[in-house]
C-alpha cells in the first residue's frame, strides 16, 4: 500500500500547485483533507502488517526503553530485534554517548518512527492556540497593551464600549486558518519523514516531485513565450512579461522552482552515481541512460523557468543552493574519481546547454530586472528595505505575544512611513514577520526548530557517508532546504502553501532519510523469521 504513498504526496502538490499555488480556497481544502488522510493512510498500514507476535515483542520492546528512560534497569533483558511492517525495519536504535536513543515509539505495541521533534512542534503549536484564547482585558493590559488598544478603538467605533475579553491575536479568524495550515504542515512531514526510512519510496517521492516540478516550469515557458509572442505582434515591449507558472506571481512562483531544481540536481548525481549498477542487460542499460536523459532535461526545463520568472531573489538563492550542492559534494568527488568526473562532465554540459538556450530566448529581460536592484536601494521609498526599518516599531509593541498569525496586513499600516496606495500584505521577511505575529517567543522557537533541522541532517549525512549516491541526493534536498532558508530572508514564499508543502516534504527527506538496504532477499528472509518467532524475551 505505501508504495503508491509518494506518489500520493507528488500528487497533492500538483494538485494545490493547479490551484493558484494554494491560494485557491478549494486547494487549500484538499490540503488540508488530504494531510489527514495520509496520517491515517500510514497508520492503518502499520496497524494492519503488525502482527500479534510482533506487537506482543514491542510492548515489552516499550516498557524496556521507558525504564531506561526514566533510570530504572528493566526486571528483564529484551532483544530488541527491528519490527517489520512499513518502516523497512532499519535504524531500530542508536546508541550515543549519552545514552540510548531510540528512533521507534510504539503506540499500544505498533511501531512508529520518532522525530526526535515532538516536544518543539508542541511547543509552537501551542503558543499559536493561546492567540486565540479570549483573555480578560486586564491580562490583555499585561501581555500585549498595544493588542488591547488596537480593540479597544474598534470597539468603541462599533458599539461605543470597551472590551472585557478578547485573544492575544488581531485576527483571530485569520490566525485560526493557519493555525489548520500548520498542523497540515506537520502530518505531511510526519508522513515523508516515516517513507524517508524507505530508500525506494524516497526514490520513488523524488522522481514524482520532479515530474511536478517539470511540468511546471514547462507550463511557465509556454506561458512566458506565448506572452513575448504575443507582445511583438503587437509590437509592445517584451521586457515586462514574465515566467509565473499556475501561481499568479514570479517570486512565488521562483520559490516553488528552486527547490524542485535542487531536488532534481541531487536525483541526477544519484543516478549518475550509480551508474548502471540496477541495470540487468544491455537493453536495461540503454532504457536508464535514456531516462536519465529525459529527467536531464526536466531539469533544464526547471532551470529555464527559473530564469525567465525574472525573480532576481529566486535567481541568486538558486545559484547559491547549486553553490552548497557542490560543497556538500565535493568530498565524495574526491573519493570516487571516475563517477565524480562524469557528473561534472553532465552538469557542465547541462549548465551550458541552459546557458545557449537562456541565451537563444533572450537574455535581456533578466538583466534588466538586476539592473534596476542599485536604483531601488537608492530612491524607492516604498520598498522592502523601507518596509523592514518601518516593521521595527511592530516588533518593538508586540515583542512578547506577537499580533496574531496573518495579522501583519492590518497592524503594518500603523507604522509605515509613507503614503500611497501600495499595500504591503507581507513583510517580505519571514523571520521578520514571525517576529512581529508570534513574538520574541515564537521566533525562539522558530530558531530551535532550525537548529533541530540542522542537527538531523548532519547526522543523517553522516549515516549517509559510505554510500556517496545516496548522500548526494540528500545534498540536494538539503541545499533546496538551505536556499529556501535564505530566499525567506528577502521574500515570503512560504506562505504559499504549495510552497510550505514541499518545504515539509524536503524537510521529511532532509531529516529521516535512511541507507539503502543492500540486499531485498535479506530483508524478505529477516521479515519472515521474524513473523514466525515468538517475542524473545530473555
Amino acid at each position: 500500500m505505501l508504495k503508491l504513498m509518494p506518489f500520493a504526496l507528488a500528487g497533492l502538490v500538483g494538485i494545490v500547485v493547479v490551484g493558484l499555488g494554494g491560494y485557491a480556497p478549494w486547494a487549500t481544502f484538499v490540503l488540508e483533507v488530504s494531510a489527514v488522510v495520509l496520517m491515517g493512510w500510514v497508520v492503518w498500514s502499520v496497524a494492519f502488517e503488525t502482527t500479534p507476535a510482533e506487537r506482543e515483542r514491542n510492548v515489552a520492546i516499550s516498557r524496556s526503553q521507558r525504564g531506561q528512560l526514566f533510570g530504572k534497569r528493566p526486571s528483564a533483558e529484551v532483544e530488541i530485534t527491528p519490527p517489520a511492517g512499513t518502516l523497512d525495519g532499519q535504524e531500530h536504535s542508536a546508541k550515543s554517548g549519552t545514552g540510548i536513543e531510540f528512533d521507534r515509539f510504539y503506540i499500544f505495541g505498533y511501531p512508529f518512527r520518532r522525530t526526535g521533534s515532538g516536544l518543539l512542534a508542541l511547543a509552537i503549536t501551542l503558543w499559536m492556540g493561546l492567540s486565540l484564547v479570549p483573555l480578560p482585558a486586564s491580562w490583555l493590559s499585561l501581555l500585549s497593551p498595544k493588542a488591547l488598544s488596537l480593540r479597544n478603538e474598534i470597539e468603541m467605533l462599533v458599539t461605543g464600549s470597551a472590551i472585557t475579553s478578547a485573544p492575544l491575536s488581531v485576527t483571530p479568524f485569520l490566525s485560526y486558518q493557519d493555525v489548520l495550515l500548520w498542523l497540515a504542515y506537520l502530518m505531511v512531514f510526519w508522513v515523508t519523514y516515516h517513507l524517508a526510512a524507505s530508500s525506494p519510496a524516497v526514490r520513488r517521492l523524488t522522481v514524482a516531485i520532479l515530474l511536478v516540478g517539470t511540468a511546471s516550469g514547462a507550463y511557465g515557458l509556454i506561458q512566458w513565450l506565448s506572452n513575448i509572442g504575443a507582445a511583438l505582434s503587437d509590437g509592445a515591449p517584451p521586457a515586462g512579461f514574465m515566467a509565473t507558472g499556475s501561481f499568479g506571481n514570479r517570486n512565488h512562483y521562483a520559490f516553488f522552482q528552486e527547490m524542485a531544481l535542487l531536488i532534481g540536481l541531487g536525483w541526477l548525481l544519484l543516478h549518475w552515481s550509480e551508474g548502471d549498477r540496477h541495470a540487468r542487460d544491455r537493453a536495461s542499460q540503454q532504457e536508464a541512460k535514456a531516462r536519465t536523459g529525459l529527467f536531464a532535461i526536466g531539469v533544464v526545463c526547471i532551470a529555464l523557468s527559473l530564469v525567465f520568472s525574472l525573480s532576481r531573489s529566486g535567481i541568486t538563492f538558486a545559484m547559491a543552493g547549486v553553490a552548497a550542492l557542490f560543497f556538500l559534494t565535493k568530498k565524495q568527488q574526491r573519493e570516487s574519481r571516475k563517477p565524480a568526473t562524469n557528473a561534472r562532465l553532465v552538469l557542465a554540459g547541462l549548465a551550458l546547454c541552459l546557458v545557449t538556450m537562456t541565451l537563444w530566448i533572450g537574455i535581456d529581460p533578466v538583466v534588466s530586472r538586476f539592473e534596476l536592484v542599485p536604483h531601488e536601494l537608492r530612491m524607492d521609498a516604498t520598498g522592502r528595505t523601507t518596509v523592514w526599518r518601518d516593521s521595527l516599531g511592530a516588533v518593538e509593541d508586540f515583542w512578547l505575544t506577537g499580533s496574531g498569525l496573518s495579522s501583519f496586513q492590518y497592524v503594518y499600516p500603523i507604522y509605515r512611513s509613507f503614503g500611497g496606495r501600495r499595500f504591503y500584505s507581507w513583510a517580505h521577511n519571514d523571520y521578520l514577520q514571525i517576529a512581529i505575529e508570534l513574538g520574541l517567543t515564537g521566533l525562539i522557537l522558530t530558531g530551535f526548530i532550525i537548529a533541530w533541522i540542522v542537527r538531523r541532517a548532519y547526522r543523517v549525512r553522516i549515516r549517509l557517508s559510505d554510500q556517496p549516491g545516496w548522500s548526494r541526493l540528500h545534498a540536494g534536498y538539503c541545499t533546496g532546504a538551505i536556499a529556501v532558508g535564505l530566499h525567506s530572508f528577502t521574500d515570503f514564499g512560504l506562505h504559499l502553501p504549495a510552497n510550505a508543502l514541499l518545504f515539509a516534504i524536503m524537510i521529511g527527506v532532509v531529516t529521516g532519510l535512511s541507507r539503502e538496504r543492500s540486499s531485498r532477499r535479506h530483508k524478505k528472509t529477516r521479515k519472515k523469521k521474524l513473523r514466525r518467532s515468538p517475542p524473545a524475551i530473555v
